[in-house]
């Protein structure tokens, strides 16, 4: 591997870094959207709000940023929340009136707007009316927006979309089929409260120093992005054939669809993540991309436990987005010892969201033997909390 390959590996390795250190528990995902954003895909965040989904987008576009502008009206960052009466004018541009009136037909002006990004962040994206939706679809995908009918190159690396849930409206479907893989976020786990307290409260005192003004200075740039883009190709993937053909074929057979363009796109990410890794061939350790391609979140535990067994061997070089089923005990235990202290009403709400959460977390648990009994004493603790809150109520 060329010397320049890895100092842009190493810058991006700072870019990770940075963001690890600035959010607690969005390791898993931070290291989605760096891959994604060197295989030039797109992924989706699913979760509740406040769980940092676009705060994670705008630091990294900013760490990615040029230096001194981007020319030609490129702006390396656009963000919206989408709703069903946002207009196209606000994510494209406005119409160019002058040129509409003098016989130049129906054009925007895009500069500062979507089709003039490169790093994109969407929030609630499956609400959008379909006027915006269809016109994602080809700059997704084909890299392109039409403007007053003729076709303009996009400059977009990668998109992240956001969402409370995934849709189940079927003429969405092709929209979704664009995000590559879907990352699931949730508020901290308490056992990590802490690490929440002292880094949400450095953000706040940065926000109230800038005047809500995002400042981070950057550690590389876009420019960075699509060189290492162009890099993978060199990437030797005859190693992985076989293995990653019976991966599909069992990812398939669990009942998880995968379309064949995604099954081809996220080969993409597997030469990222060896990139990522220094490395000029792929091995199955590089599957752990592959645990994000569920459709809905009930189908995590099964791409887990197919995904795993490929990855032993590899667990150093790799993240796993579980905690270890003795971690999950202890925090069991401390809400436990804190039972009997609970006596206001805001108590017992607070006791029993962090009694919910560790329940969502088990049962998406690969560890079913281990997570089981687990489940069962949290569903005591939940219908005690209840029962409680009822009583003050």
């Amino acid at each position: 591997m060329q010397q320049e390959v890895i100092n842009m590996i190493d810058d991006m390795e700072d870019v990770t870094g940075l963001l690890k250190n600035t959010f607690v528990s969005k390791d898993e995902i931070i290291e989605m959207l760096v891959i994604c954003a060197i295989a030039q895909e797109h992924m989706l965040i699913v979760g509740p709000p406040g769980t940092a989904k676009s705060d994670i987008a705008k630091r990294f576009a900013l760490l990615c940023s040029p230096k001194d502008g981007n020319g030609s009206g490129n702006v390396p960052y656009f963000e919206y929340l989408l709703t069903r009466f946002t207009e196209p004018n606000e994510i494209f541009g406005p119409v160019d009136i002058k040129a509409f009136q003098k016989g130049g037909g129906h054009r925007r002006i895009t500069d500062g707007m979507l089709p003039r990004s490169e790093i994109t962040f969407l929030d609630e994206v499956f609400k959008a009316n379909s006027a915006i939706l269809n016109a994602l679809l080809n700059i997704l995908n084909e890299r392109t927006f039409y403007n007053g009918g003729k076709a303009e190159e996009v400059p977009l690396l990668c998109a992240v979309g956001a969402t409370n849930e995934v849709p189940e409206d079927t003429t969405l479907a092709a929209l979704f089929d664009r995000f590559l893989v879907r990352v699931w976020t949730d508020n901290v786990e308490e056992s990590r409260f802490g690490e929440l307290y002292e880094k949400g409260w450095e953000l706040v005192k940065r926000r109230i120093q800038a005047g809500y003004t995002l400042e981070m200075g950057n550690v590389t740039t876009t420019d960075t992005l699509r060189r290492l883009y162009n890099a993978l190709d060199e990437v030797d993937m005859s190693q992985i054939a076989k293995d990653y053909r019976e991966v599909i074929r069992s990812i398939r057979a669990e009942g998880i669809d995968l379309s064949d363009r995604r099954v081809i796109n996220l080969m993409k990410l597997i030469a990222a993540s060896a990139i990522r890794r220094k490395r000029l061939e792929a091995n199955t350790g590089d599957f752990w991309v592959l645990r994000h391609v569920w459709n809905s979140p009930d189908q995590i535990p099964s791409l887990l436990r197919i995904i795993e067994p490929y990855l032993e061997g590899y667990d150093a070089e790799f993240w796993s987005p579980e905690r270890d089923i003795e971690t999950i005990q202890g925090d069991i235990s401390e809400l436990i010892g804190r039972k009997e202290m609970l006596g206001t009403v805001s108590d017992y709400s607070a006791f029993l969201q962090q009694s919910q959460n560790l329940r969502h977390e088990l049962m998406g648990h690969s560890d079913e033997e281990g997570s089981a009994p687990l489940i069962e004493e949290v569903n005591g603790l939940i219908e005690t909390a209840m029962i409680l809150l009822e009583k003050q109520g």
